[in-house]
């Protein structure tokens, strides 16, 4: 019986829930209810561009990574991403893949979405794998 590898963007998408688990935010991997006290990551989308020669798969992945706060929090969301993204820089390895962190974009926004003014901060980071 052949174990099958977990994708590189799964595996990647698993070192960035990870990340931001470790340091001690609430993270989901869906958008949760409106019960749930802020702050909180939500580890989203992804858009992917793998290559494959004859040996192996390499390419370059975008992980979404939101993070919501109550609009009186904004130091606290921006320290948040701040930390979220230093530390995906520091990705260098998943379980079976070499990761280097391209590039980080992120900002910040106002949400209203549930009736209550909220900040949505949106980090995406680009990884190359190989």
């Amino acid at each position: 019986m052949s174990t099958e590898l977990k994708s590189p963007q799964q595996q990647i998408y698993d070192a960035v829930f990870l990340v931001a688990y470790n340091l001690g935010y609430s993270v989901f991997d869906y958008l949760p209810a409106n019960e749930v006290s802020y702050p909180f990551v939500f580890v989203g989308e992804y858009f992917n561009n793998d290559r494959k020669n004859k040996s192996f798969k390499y390419g370059n992945m975008v992980q979404i990574i939101h993070v919501y706060h109550d609009h009186k929090g904004r130091r606290e969301l921006t320290s948040m991403i701040d930390k979220i993204k230093a530390e995906c820089e520091q990705l260098k390895r998943t379980e079976n893949f070499y990761t280097t962190c391209k590039n980080t974009n992120d900002q910040v926004m106002l949400d209203n979405s549930t009736g209550e003014p909220l900040l949505h901060g949106i980090l995406e980071v680009e990884f190359q794998f190989h």
